[in-house]
């Protein structure tokens, strides 16, 4: 069983050591299978999970000869968010016409790692938000996008800006409460 830090020393030796470290987590530890597992859990065939895997073995491997990974969680997470991206990615690629959300627009700094899980973190927010009323939902977009206390007032139909700074508040109440009300949602977003 090799470690995580064996792993990355190896793929960035080159040669042999390279081969060995990247034949061991791609076959013997099957990230290929989780990452297929992964695909034809989010609407995938297995063709599509293999695609997906084969994308990001290479990307891994890059992001890791290259030090670009940063140790922020294991080599396994790291190489399944890649996945995940990419699987997302190819999704929206599928379906051009879905209204993007302005979320998704936002393109962070920072090194991929961190990309990955930034995004992951954005869409686990996302299903949690849908939780709440639709009004909830657009008080919150808006003031997300930066909008006036009276625009937003006058969008959901709310008498004053103060009316929507008191409803703003309530529906980050509600979600606040979801969130303590499912501790594992916790971890994923924040």
């Amino acid at each position: 069983m090799w470690t995580d830090d064996e792993i990355e020393k190896g793929i960035q030796a080159g040669g042999a050591a390279r081969e060995k470290a990247l034949y061991h987590v791609f076959f013997q530890q099957d990230w290929k299978g989780a990452a297929i597992i992964f695909v034809l859990q989010n609407g995938g065939y297995e063709p599509d999970g293999d695609d997906i895997a084969q994308k990001a073995f290479v990307l891994f491997e890059n992001n890791v000869r290259l030090g670009k990974f940063k140790g922020q969680s294991s080599l396994k997470t790291y190489f399944l968010a890649i996945a995940r991206y990419q699987w997302y990615k190819e999704l929206k690629r599928r379906r051009p016409t879905e209204e993007l959300q302005p979320e998704q627009y936002e393109e962070g700094g920072g090194d991929v790692e961190e990309n990955y899980i930034s995004q992951e973190k954005k869409e686990f927010l996302g299903k949690a938000l849908a939780k709440l009323s639709e009004r909830c939902q657009e008080v919150l977009r808006r003031q997300r996008l930066g909008e006036s206390l009276e625009a937003i007032a006058r969008a959901v139909g709310l008498s004053s800006a103060a009316m929507a700074k008191k409803e703003a508040y309530r529906c980050r109440m509600r979600l606040r409460k979801f969130i303590d009300e499912h501790p594992g949602w916790r971890d994923l977003i924040l």
